[in-house]
């Protein structure tokens, strides 16, 4: 898991999916498996989020600016 400066991403809004709670971002940059941005940190505004997982309605390799879900844990 990395820590370190929570990267800045552009979100799109909060929603709740199977009771996790999401932020709809663009991916920061390209990925090539989901794992790459899990554990990490990402700011919203001034607040910072610990990525939990991501949900996307595709597969593969994740580009740079693509709109991703991120599971979130709101009490990081």
């Amino acid at each position: 898991m990395a820590d370190g400066e929570p990267i800045e991403v552009e979100a799109f809004y909060h929603y709740g999916y199977r009771g996790r709670d999401m932020i709809a971002i663009r991916a920061p940059f390209a990925m090539s498996t989901d794992s790459e941005i899990i554990g990490r940190r990402v700011l919203v505004g001034n607040t910072a989020h610990r990525v939990r997982g991501v949900f996307r309605q595709i597969s593969g390799p994740i580009q740079k600016g693509e709109p991703i879900g991120v599971e979130v844990d709101e009490r990081d």
